[in-house]
């Protein structure tokens, strides 16, 4: 039988605060702090795209690096919004060069969008509202349709 203390100085858990005390100490807090403000930059574009969009609307307001919003269908159940919200994904998503996901927020169905990675750019947030744009007006030409 494998002994995890052999293996790992965490033991069993995760330990979070080494990738923490690690990035502090090779790139300093500085570093780190700019890096958090430009994520928060680019999520608060981001959120503007979609306050601005005629096919998305915020669903919570954006204080974090994390956007939640939904597909706007004016008079549409809750059950109708999901749908659209994942139909809208799976099509943003599916040549694999986004990753976005649906969740619930206060009992309600949104999409999320979270600008995590230090090497997100506004080129991957314009192609991820394209892509969406994309996606959310093939879905009403479909609907549309007899």
């Amino acid at each position: 039988m494998l002994d995890n203390f052999k293996v790992s100085t965490q033991w069993s858990r995760r330990m979070n605060s080494l990738k923490l005390w690690l990035t502090l100490r090779v790139h300093g807090r500085r570093a780190y702090e700019e890096h958090m403000h430009r994520q928060l930059g680019l999520a608060a574009d981001f959120a503007g795209w979609v306050r601005s969009s005629e096919h998305f609307e915020l669903a919570s307001p954006q204080v974090l690096p994390i956007i939640n919003f939904r597909v706007k269908l004016p008079g549409a159940s809750d059950e109708q919004v999901h749908s659209a919200n994942e139909t809208v994904v799976h099509e943003a998503t599916r040549d694999g060069q986004h990753w976005i996901s649906t969740t619930f927020v206060n009992g309600r169905s949104v999409i999320r969008v979270m600008v995590i990675s230090y090497l997100t750019s506004e080129r991957n947030l314009e192609e991820l509202s394209d892509a969406l744009s994309t996606a959310v007006s093939r879905m009403t030409t479909l609907r549309a349709s007899p």
